[in-house]
């Protein structure tokens, strides 16, 4: 589900330029993994507007509280509404070539389900099986058996192989 977020600044632009590099480095990454489609610094460079791509809310408001600016509190609450179709349209699609390729997907994770790969992504995010449940509403059980799903076709026996076969 597409959302639009808007950030605003607030401190000197010193605070900004400190923790500047790694808040480009993260949204990058997020890009990389189609989380963020879009986006830019406001005009008057008072804030910046993202548009994002994520299952729900809660999963996108775990994304934006991982950003430095944010962890940091050089931008206020981040503001999150659901991007809605306008005059008929549908929500714009993903840019067709991305600021920064994605990785090729290597013939290990080919066999994974696009479920499978959601998953994956948020275990190399970093969050528990009972995260990862809230956020489908699934039980732990659920989640675990996915888990042991990916192992089995990745031939992996743990979580921090999960990074090496797939790739961050």
């Amino acid at each position: 589900m597409p959302y639009v977020v808007e950030l605003v600044f607030r401190g000197s632009e010193a605070d900004r330029a400190v923790l500047g590099e790694a808040h480009r480095t993260y949204w990058r990454r997020m890009a990389a993994r189609g989380i963020l489609l879009g986006g830019g610094p406001w005009r008057d460079g008072t804030g910046e507007l993202l548009l994002c791509e994520a299952h729900d809310r809660r999963t996108l408001l775990r994304v934006l509280h991982a950003d430095p600016y944010v962890r940091a509190r050089v931008v206020g609450e981040p503001r999150v509404r659901e991007w809605n179709a306008v005059l008929g349209q549908v929500a714009p699609a993903r840019p067709s070539r991305p600021a920064h390729p994605a990785r090729p997907v290597t013939e290990p994770v080919a066999a994974l389900t696009p479920h499978e790969r959601r998953i994956a992504r948020m275990m190399l995010d970093g969050l528990t099986n009972k995260q990862i449940a809230a956020s489908f509403t699934v039980s732990t059980r659920a989640v675990e058996l996915h888990i042991t799903r990916i192992y089995r076709k990745l031939d992996i026996r743990r979580r921090a192989q999960l990074a090496t076969v797939i790739g961050t």
